[in-house]
């Protein structure tokens, strides 16, 4: 209209006046103080402290697990030799007949010792930690070293305070009753019947502290303990050393071919008073 004056109109394509004020860059985070620092690192470890028991909890579990998975697998190994149907055969023990045994010969198979030697020509060989079931993973030693041409014993498997597990020493030498004394008989002369798969409930093999044993000087492949009765070789608990390694608890292997754990094996009513034949 005339007369009437229009105010200018600001184009759409302006720059508002504070366009650099509203772009500006975001102020920086506050740093860490000290003290803040200090108390994150102080939760950190508490939680740590909580953690760590039951981290070790759950893998001393699992590493007695698998120590009964060990000695269940040679629970079955023991059934297949006794009965003679062991692929490997009965090594020395074939010299016997049938029906008959030396428990010693069965631990040369299963270390692979002497007459079962795998090493071919190598005069020594290595046992490893989790590949062979003689051996709990929660023992001492890692790894063993094995001889050739000897049977199992100190000379053929070292260090003897590696060795984590023991079988029954009634299976390994019976008794002799010489006038009004027991003795031990000698191992050539000791044998044990394949009768024995009837009895299920004899403890075959157990943990053992290959440490203590071998700090008394005496022989960690075998374990008995004492059983009160008058004139026992065993008596005083002279070849009694079990290893309560899995969180105060020990594990033992039946003949039946089950595995418990206890916490006073020496305790436990268990069948220790069957022996190995002496003689034919």
């Amino acid at each position: 209209m005339r007369g009437m004056h229009c105010l200018p109109v600001k184009s759409w394509h302006s720059k508002p006046e504070h366009y650099g004020a509203q772009n500006a860059a975001p102020r920086s985070a506050r740093a860490f103080t000290l003290v803040e620092l200090l108390v994150v690192l102080t939760v950190i470890a508490i939680l740590i402290s909580i953690l760590l028991p039951a981290l070790r909890s759950v893998r001393g579990q699992a590493r007695k697990l698998h120590c009964s998975a060990n000695l269940r697998n040679i629970t079955v190994e023991f059934q297949y030799f006794a009965d003679g149907t062991s692929a490997t055969g009965q090594g020395d023990s074939e010299s016997l007949g049938p029906n008959r045994f030396h428990i010693n010969d069965f631990q040369d198979q299963l270390y692979r010792l002497d007459e079962f030697w795998d090493q071919k020509d190598q005069p020594t060989g290595t046992l490893q930690i989790g590949k062979q079931i003689t051996m709990c993973p929660a023992g001492s030693a890692k790894r063993l070293e094995k001889r050739k041409g000897f049977p199992c014993g100190s000379q053929s498997l070292s260090p003897p305070a590696g060795i984590s597990i023991a079988f029954n020493m009634r299976l390994y030498r019976g008794t002799l009753n010489l006038g009004s004394t027991t003795v031990l008989a000698p191992v050539s002369v000791t044998s044990v019947q394949n009768s024995i798969l009837n009895r299920p409930y004899v403890p075959l093999v157990m943990d053992v502290d290959g440490d203590a044993v071998a700090a008394k000087g005496a022989d960690p492949f075998y374990i008995a303990p004492s059983i009160q009765s008058p004139g026992d070789p065993f008596d005083a608990d002279r070849f009694w050393m079990p290893s309560k390694r899995h969180s105060g608890q020990t594990n033992v292997a039946f003949v039946g071919g089950h595995v418990l754990s206890s916490t006073k094996p020496e305790t436990e009513v268990w069948n220790w008073s069957y022996a190995a034949q002496v003689g034919d």
